[in-house]
């Protein structure tokens, strides 16, 4: 079932060529808000200091107008320890406001101190609105949770960010 997802995918890549195109998105995000949501109350609370976390994503896009649709990895670096993941995305572009849903997760690279590739039934969920600065700079906040697929979950983790990053297209659209 895996090799057929995975076949599958490459030949949409494929067979796509002229409405696609790479890029790579190198940015931080700084969460502000980290909680739980269970079905009767939410443990949540402000965060009293900012962290920067790195990230970087690098996907493959297939525009169709204001809608575009990607596959690729997405990066999260405490510099001595890095996770990478697969994920999916369907991206609406109301230039200068850019509305990105997300979903990634089942396996993970891990590397830096710990090296190993690991499979989890992890679902990661986000949902981001940006701001277009320039052709290249974007300034948002967004929201994440984790959902374990394999299980009945009543309890929601959630982070919320504000986030800053650069894209860099690879290649011309025509």
């Amino acid at each position: 079932m895996k090799k057929a997802i995975v076949l599958a995918a490459l030949a949409a890549m494929l067979a796509v060529p002229a409405f696609a195109q790479w890029h790579i998105d190198i940015g931080a995000e700084i969460p502000f808000r980290v909680g739980i949501q269970t079905d009767d109350e939410e443990y949540g609370d402000f965060l009293n200091y900012m962290f920067l976390v790195p990230t970087g994503t690098i996907a493959y896009n297939f525009g169709l107008g204001p809608l575009n649709l990607g596959v690729g990895g997405k990066l999260y670096t405490l510099i001595v320890e890095s996770v990478l993941y697969p994920v999916a995305y369907a991206e609406l572009d109301f230039d200068p406001v850019v509305v990105n849903l997300t979903a990634g997760g089942f396996g993970f690279l891990f590397f830096g101190l710990m090296n190993s590739f690991e499979t989890a039934a992890l679902l990661i969920p986000e949902l981001s609105v940006q701001f277009k600065l320039g052709k290249s700079f974007r300034l948002g906040v967004g929201a994440m949770t984790f959902i374990g697929t394999e299980i009945s979950q009543t309890a929601f983790p959630y982070i919320a960010y504000a986030t800053a990053k650069f894209r860099i297209p690879l290649g011309k659209k025509d």
